[in-house]
């Protein structure tokens, strides 16, 4: 996806100060250690039942418009997770999603993202917003390695095949 220098590390500073402002998040770095091309936000655990121990979601935003934005839920020793990109490759159009529970390349499926990365942020926080509401829908929870992809999230954005 090209070079850490080609970050466009004003506008991720300005969505994570965006971020930082919002109730479901608890913390913003910028440029962690391990992760120094992106913007790492920690959401709130009173957000989600006991089940989910951490949720993340990442995001990097390069000076040409492409991006990747990765949301992660931990529970227990599994994972969920999914990511919105935008960038040239041979699996998708240059807009696409990876799918959850575990994004994969020959998983990934066609998008149409807004221009503007405040617009794609606003629906990655939209689509997290319906899982948060999914999970407490009911008790009998669906870990992430039971969990079938059925263009629930995102339905506003994704090309269904």
């Amino acid at each position: 996806m090209g070079r850490t220098d080609d970050l466009n590390e004003e506008r991720m500073r300005l969505l994570g100060r965006h971020l930082a402002e919002l109730s479901v998040i608890k913390t913003v770095q910028y440029f962690p250690s391990g992760k120094e091309d992106r913007v790492v936000s920690t959401l709130q655990p009173n957000y989600y039942p006991n089940i989910v121990e951490t949720a993340t979601l990442d995001v990097r935003l390069r000076l040409n418009g492409e991006f990747n934005m990765q949301y992660y839920e931990e529970w227990d020793d599994e994972r969920w997770s999914c990511r919105w990109d935008r960038h040239p490759n041979s699996h998708n159009t240059d807009d696409h999603y990876h799918i959850p529970p575990q994004p994969q390349e020959e998983r990934a499926v066609d998008a149409n993202y807004p221009t503007d990365p405040n617009d794609v942020l606003r629906l990655v926080l939209q689509t997290i917003e319906t899982r948060i509401n999914e999970i407490w829908s009911g008790t009998d929870w669906v870990y992430p390695s039971e969990y079938e992809f059925q263009y629930e999230y995102g339905s506003d954005y994704l090309v269904e095949i």
